[in-house]
């Protein structure tokens, strides 16, 4: 749904359509790159553990070849931010002269297929490398966090959308789950979930504008613990919600994933989010990802679907 959809609990001041907030328990840091027409604010650093995999997939998007992408990869690590070029040919093969991988890798080749991503630079700027990491932290990092979430979700048929007034919305008994994979602009929607059996949901939606919002839990669906008797539908919004559906108010994809947990998972931010409809920053969507991927219970699953607003 759109982030207009919160315009009455959403302050789009507060959260920009491009959002990529920082938690405030990190490392802060402001400053100026001008000279790059870079500006930095509150800047979030990768985790090692991902940075090999974040770079390798930047440069797999930049269709590198693979001495060009060891060149960027070794270049653009952090512990390689200060080093020479003699130290970072030391890595790849076959070996090529400090020269080498400076002119022809790094500016004929890795340097305008960034600009082609969008990195914009004055021309004959020193040490590039030190302003595209952060660069690619800012803009990128958050998608790829959500992109790794989408890969190791279950695509599933079980949780969608549906046209607010349709007839098993009204009370009838549906006949199946005919959720919709294309909607109108400006179409009123609800959301259902068939849950099979107690859980705590926490659902994500990423806009088509990049923004990642929390929907369960949150003013349309403070209610996010759920112990049926036997398995049941889940609706939003629910009937304490401020509205009773969901008004899509912006073209594009539209992307949903539901964490179903035993019990609430250790995340601060939901309790905030159950009161306060909220854009999750980069380190809340990082807290997920890694909860995630560290959890090997049956009972943890996490599901996904998407559809289109025309």
């Amino acid at each position: 749904m759109s982030q207009n959809v919160y315009s009455s609990v959403l302050n789009p001041r507060r959260y920009p359509k491009k959002v990529v907030s920082i938690s405030p328990d990190l490392k802060q840091i402001s400053y100026s790159m001008d000279r790059f027409k870079l500006t930095l604010v509150d800047m979030m650093e990768i985790p090692q553990a991902y940075e090999a995999e974040f770079l390798g997939d930047i440069a797999e998007k930049l269709d590198l070849s693979p001495l060009t992408r060891c060149i960027f990869t070794e270049r653009l690590s952090q512990q390689n931010l200060d080093a020479n070029w003699t130290d970072i040919v030391e890595s790849c093969q076959p070996r090529l002269t400090p020269d080498q991988a400076r002119k022809d890798n790094w500016s004929r080749q890795i340097l305008p297929k960034l600009r082609e991503l969008g990195f914009d630079h004055e021309a004959n700027a020193k040490k590039l490398w030190q302003a595209v990491r952060p660069w690619l932290v800012q803009t990128h990092y958050h998608p790829w966090l959500w992109d790794k979430l989408s890969q190791i979700s279950q695509k599933t048929q079980q949780m969608g959308i549906k046209a607010a007034k349709s007839p098993d919305h009204l009370g009838m008994l549906p006949k199946r789950n005919d959720y919709l994979t294309t909607v109108p602009l400006g179409s009123q929607v609800i959301f259902e979930l068939q849950l099979p059996d107690s859980a705590h949901l926490t659902l994500l939606e990423r806009e088509p504008n990049g923004t990642v919002v929390c929907l369960c839990p949150s003013p349309f669906a403070q209610t996010s613990q759920f112990q049926p008797q036997q398995a049941t539908t889940i609706r939003l919004p629910q009937a304490s919600a401020p509205q009773p559906a969901f008004v899509l108010t912006e073209p594009g994809k539209e992307q949903l994933i539901a964490l179903l947990t035993p019990k609430m998972p250790p995340f601060q931010w939901l309790e905030q989010s159950r009161f306060e409809a909220m854009a999750l920053q980069v380190s809340q969507l990082q807290e997920m990802f890694e909860y995630v991927r560290n959890q090997n219970s049956p009972q943890v699953r996490l599901l996904s679907t998407a559809y289109e607003v025309v």
